[in-house]
């Protein structure tokens, strides 16, 4: 039997059918991945031996700087902590992003760009939601030194807190001590919005934060939400006696705060210095 010999109900169906499906092929020939421009930055993440090699030699200047942290009792990472005082007795702590920092999600952005799509909230938990980030290379070894060092481990994400026990599941899967308690997910109903300031002062109430680390720099320090090119670089300015000492930055070409007061099109092209 032909398509065309059904009753006409079925045919009409059946021809709706593979016009969607002809332009759904259509439109997945025209993706050209090489023309996105997160392509290049996805690309160098998930095959260059640099990168590999960048983010493993971060973690041991990491783990350099937490032993020299440990030996000095008035060593604190956190601004506010360094402020107030008093946490010369406390536990030593260190706190860690997720994204990019300890768990590599290269894989959710390559199928954005692969279908030529952007990034979208839903699409971020249902990633999320499959616990399958790998772990960034480095990471898994300095965490589990810093253990062995008697050093509490804390990561402050802003994953909402509808994928906290997926998150919670995709680090303990890679070997990172993760639980309820040290996971510190977004939340801004409950105070706890992007901005970190929150959720640090929540683990600096027992705990001496020798290390902070992250891929942005708002993982570090307020000041980094702005549009502003310029503030975002008088704030990096003023912070970076921080950097590489008791704050830690990971590379990550991808995304972040950054994008949002890159100048448009060849304005954010310098042809001279």
């Amino acid at each position: 039997m032909s398509v065309t010999s059904l009753p006409r109900p079925i045919y009409s169906t059946v021809a709706i059918l593979l016009m969607i499906w002809m332009v759904d092929l259509a439109i997945a020939q025209d993706v050209d991945v090489e023309k996105d421009s997160r392509y290049c930055a996805l690309a160098w993440m998930q095959n260059s031996a640099e990168y590999r090699l960048l983010t493993e030699q971060t973690y041991r200047a990491a783990l350099l700087q937490l032993q020299v942290g440990l030996q000095d009792p008035h060593w604190s990472a956190d601004e506010v902590q360094l402020a107030v005082g008093g946490f010369e007795h406390k536990q030593p702590a260190i706190i860690l992003d997720c994204d990019e920092t300890v768990l590599d999600n290269s894989a959710y952005n390559a199928r954005r760009v692969s279908a030529g799509e952007e990034y979208t909230t839903e699409s971020w938990n249902d990633w999320c939601q499959e616990a399958k980030a790998t772990a960034v290379p480095g990471s898994l070894d300095f965490v589990n030194a810093a253990k062995s060092l008697g050093v509490k481990i804390f990561f402050i994400t802003n994953r909402r807190d509808v994928v906290k026990d997926a998150t919670i599941k995709n680090l303990k899967e890679l070997g990172f001590p993760a639980s309820q308690g040290n996971v510190l997910t977004k939340n801004p109903e409950q105070g706890r919005g992007d901005d970190k300031v929150s959720r640090r002062a929540m683990v600096a109430k027992n705990h001496r934060i020798v290390l902070l680390i992250g891929d942005s720099m708002s993982d570090l320090c307020s000041g980094m939400d702005s549009g502003n090119l310029e503030e975002r670089n008088q704030v990096a300015s003023e912070k970076r006696a921080m950097l590489g000492s008791r704050w830690i930055m990971l590379p990550n070409p991808v995304y972040g705060g950054w994008q949002r007061a890159l100048p448009s099109g060849e304005k954010a092209l310098k042809l001279s210095r």
